[in-house]
């Protein structure tokens, strides 16, 4: 994650708790297209709004540097980030064989900004 973090135009909020990394998130921005890397809140902090509060940021930040469509990967089997990203307003659009590896495949989500 930290080659992700250092790209030039990487965007990276992060949440701190009582100075405790709670989460991040990775943004990279190209033209009219982001691409959420990924987002991440730690187990002892999940269920508290705070993936809410970085995707509110990661889209903040894609929209102010131009872009007009947010995608991301998550793996087919995630059922608590697939409700999560459908909750936030992205769409299924694609799938990806084996993005994470052998046998584990990703699906393909878009959220358009306008």
């Amino acid at each position: 994650m930290q080659q992700f973090a250092e790209q030039p135009r990487a965007f990276v909020p992060l949440a701190e708790i009582d100075g405790q990394l709670a989460g991040f998130a990775i943004l990279h921005v190209e033209g009219e297209s982001g691409y959420i890397v990924t987002l991440d809140v730690d187990e002892a902090f999940r269920r508290k709004g705070i993936a809410q509060v970085l995707m509110e940021r990661v889209v903040v930040h894609a929209r102010e540097t131009g872009a007009a469509v947010l995608f991301l990967h998550v793996y087919e089997r995630n059922q608590a980030a697939i409700a999560f990203y459908d909750h936030a307003g992205f769409e299924q659009v694609g799938e990806d064989d084996e993005f994470y590896g052998n046998g584990l495949n990703a699906l393909i989500y878009r959220r358009l900004l306008g």
